[in-house]
């Protein structure tokens, strides 16, 4: 076993570049990782990393041996957790990334009755509305709005993410309804900095497509604040629907342009593509696909 742990570590500083992160992964101290990967050059008999102060590279062997055994490990891990999986509940920690608004929102209640079904689990939100790096801030799952583009990420798509365009009752009486996407560039816009292109709208219908360059005095970053203040009177808010739904439910802003598309966006749930995916990461992740199963 010493070896594999071994094994295991070389790759966890292969994959973060640092044995003071791997070292924290594994759960030891610096000084034990160094003399444990020491000892397995020593071992193998070639030198597996480049050591300098600043920055840990692997050497050709290096290359060589994890392009090797991490498909190994891998398989190891599947075999090992597989029997243990059969055996018992699932248990641990679940490390979950999630956008601010959409965790706190639609993610917090799925995550409380799946802890309610598995009483072992222990789960570790992080709301954050920046590209969190799975892997070296070492979570388990994402769960991401939007379109990817991570290839280190093995992703699930989970349902459609529409986007609603919506004004207060007061607002549209004073500046007009419009009726065409196009008109959207006279009108005093809510722009929402989280998306990637917070100025550029584009719409579908009926195999046209209209993009739209937006403007407007208020500008922030968050879903909910946007609508928020559509429902002021501040402007039209071009906000997902899942954000929108209450108020527009309650009567506080109307939805405008419903025979428009905006343009295509999906719910995922992100993870590792390099890491045995634990019996808690699968359950939790087949179970956001049981509840996501139509558009949000």
């Amino acid at each position: 076993m010493d070896r594999i742990d071994a094994l295991r570590l070389f790759c966890s500083v292969a994959e973060l570049g640092s044995f003071t992160k791997a070292a924290d992964r594994e759960g030891m101290t610096p000084g034990a990782a160094s003399k444990q990967i020491t000892a397995l050059e020593e071992r193998l008999q070639a030198r597996l990393f480049e050591r300098t102060t600043r920055s840990v590279r692997l050497t050709d062997a290096g290359e060589a041996l994890l392009d090797r055994v991490r498909p190994w490990l891998d398989e190891y891990d599947g075999l090992e957790q597989g029997v243990a999986d059969a055996r018992s509940a699932p248990a641990g920690l679940l490390r979950v990334s999630a956008p601010v608004d959409f965790g706190a929102r639609r993610l917090m209640p799925i995550i409380t009755q799946f802890m309610t079904d598995w009483p072992g689990v222990e789960v570790r939100l992080s709301l954050a509305d920046r590209m969190v790096d799975l892997v070296n801030e070492g979570f388990d799952v994402g769960v991401r709005i939007g379109n990817l583009t991570d290839s280190a990420l093995i992703a699930k798509r989970l349902a459609p993410a529409c986007m609603a365009v919506v004004a207060s009752p007061d607002y549209l009486a004073r500046a007009g309804t419009p009726q065409h996407p196009s008109e959207l560039a006279q009108h005093e816009m809510v722009i929402d900095r989280n998306k990637p292109a917070p100025q550029l709208l584009k719409f579908l219908r009926d195999g046209e497509e209209v993009e739209v360059r937006i403007h407007g005095r208020l500008s922030l970053n968050g879903a909910v604040a946007a609508v928020t203040a559509a429902q002021a009177g501040v402007g039209i808010a071009c906000s997902p629907r899942w954000a929108a739904e209450p108020a527009i439910e309650a009567g506080r802003v109307v939805e405008i342009l419903t025979d428009w598309e905006s343009e295509q966006r999906f719910l995922w749930a992100v993870f590792p593509s390099n890491r045995y995916l634990a019996h808690r990461v699968r359950l939790f992740v087949d179970f956001l696909a049981t509840q996501f199963t139509d558009r949000i």
